[in-house]
């Protein structure tokens, strides 16, 4: 006499070829979705980078009792992936420190070139937006003049604006 066990074997179905195939083919679409996810992430992570838009700028022309300085205000926003640094600023081509000023804060009366930037630059996250203050004595440009404004990051980027100074 044939076990009881071994006739249950025999009479048990296999799941559908059409069900299999269907199984499988849900397993292959959500690993293949994963993996591009995963590949995604790698990718983005190589490619992140620093953009720095001058979105504003203007200026005016400050006098006191000791001297007279233009005022050039920019509003500057990161609009990259990554964070920005800005170190130095330019004006017609020339570091703003060579005029033997030294950065950040605020311009005294008795100094007539500066930026609001300090010497150890100004970090932008991604997103992040500012005013940068540029001071240029009265005496170096005049009224009508147009300079050219730059601003160097530290990954080596410059990003520039015209301002005619009115």
């Amino acid at each position: 006499m044939i076990p009881e066990e071994s006739v249950m074997l025999r009479r048990r179905e296999a799941v559908s070829p059409a069900v299999t195939t269907t199984i499988l083919v849900a397993v292959a679409i959500m690993l293949s979705i994963g993996a591009s996810y995963w590949m995604m992430g790698v990718s983005t992570q190589g490619t992140r980078f620093e953009t720095i838009e001058i979105t504003t700028a203007y200026n005016r022309l400050e006098t006191n009792v000791t001297n007279a300085h233009w005022k050039i205000v920019l509003g500057v926003k990161n609009t990259g992936s990554d964070a920005a640094t800005i170190g130095e600023v330019f004006v017609n081509g020339v570091p703003v420190n060579v005029y033997g000023v030294s950065n950040g804060g605020s311009l005294p009366d008795a100094f007539c070139t500066g930026t609001s930037i300090s010497s150890s630059g100004l970090t932008l996250m991604s997103g992040e937006g500012t005013t940068v203050y540029v001071w240029i004595g009265g005496d170096l440009i005049t009224s009508g003049t147009s300079c050219e404004v730059k601003l160097h990051s530290e990954a080596g980027m410059d990003y520039l604006r015209l301002v005619k100074l009115v």
